[in-house]
C-alpha cells in the first residue's frame, strides 16, 4: 500500500515538473489597431512558438482560437461588450506524406491549405491580420479597446480521455491581452 501511494506520488511530481519548462512561454504580438475607411483593423501575431513546433511535427493535432473583442470603457460601471470576431485554426502533420495540412475559419470561408515547409505554417497559424472588427459609423463615440484571447487545444482525444476528463483540462494554451483605451470619432 506504501509503495503504491510512493509511486502515485513520484508520477504526479514528474508530470508536474515536466510541465514546467524553462523554455520561453508563447505571448501575444499587438494588437494593431488602425482604422481604414471608418473600419476598425485588428492584427496580431503569436511569438516563440518553438514549444509548440515540436508537438505539431510529432503529428499530434492542434486547434487554435483567435478571438478579438471590442469593448467600451466606462467610469464607474463594468466595460461594455460591443462586438467579437472569432478565427479557428487548426494544423496537423501527415508523416506519410511528409506535409502540413491547415484548416482556417474566420467564420465567412474555409479554407484547408497544404505545406511542405513548417517555416510556412507558422507564418499562416500563429498570426492573424486585417481582422476587420467592426465599422466606426455604427459605434456611439466613447472610449474603447480590444481584448484579444488565444487559446490551443489538442483535436486529438487519448483513448483513456473520457475516464480522466475531470483531470484534463481542454484547453492547453491560454493568452490575453489588452489593447490601451482609445478615442473613437466618427469621420464622414
Amino acid at each position: 500500500m506504501k509503495s503504491a501511494i510512493l509511486i502515485i506520488t513520484l508520477i504526479l511530481c514528474s508530470l508536474l515538473a515536466a510541465t514546467s519548462s524553462s523554455a520561453a512561454k508563447p505571448s501575444i504580438i499587438g494588437p494593431s489597431i488602425e482604422i481604414i475607411d471608418n473600419n476598425i483593423i485588428v492584427s496580431l501575431s503569436i511569438d516563440d512558438t518553438d514549444e509548440l513546433e515540436s508537438v505539431i511535427a510529432s503529428g499530434i493535432g492542434k486547434e487554435f482560437i483567435f478571438t478579438v473583442e471590442l469593448l467600451r470603457v466606462w467610469n464607474f460601471w463594468p466595460d461594455e461588450f460591443v462586438v467579437s470576431k472569432t478565427i479557428e485554426k487548426t494544423v496537423q502533420y501527415d508523416n506519410l506524406r511528409e506535409q502540413y495540412i491547415v484548416s482556417y475559419d474566420n467564420g465567412l470561408t474555409n479554407t484547408r491549405v497544404k505545406f511542405e515547409q513548417y517555416a510556412d505554417v507558422e507564418n499562416l497559424l500563429f498570426s492573424a491580420s486585417n481582422i476587420n472588427l467592426a465599422n466606426i459609423k455604427e459605434l456611439l463615440p466613447g472610449r474603447y479597446y480590444v481584448r484579444v484571447v488565444v487559446e490551443s487545444k489538442s483535436t486529438e482525444e487519448l483513448p483513456f480521455i473520457g475516464f480522466l476528463m475531470h483531470f484534463i483540462p481542454e484547453v492547453e494554451m491560454s493568452l490575453a491581452k489588452e489593447s490601451l483605451p482609445y478615442g473613437l470619432e466618427v469621420r464622414e
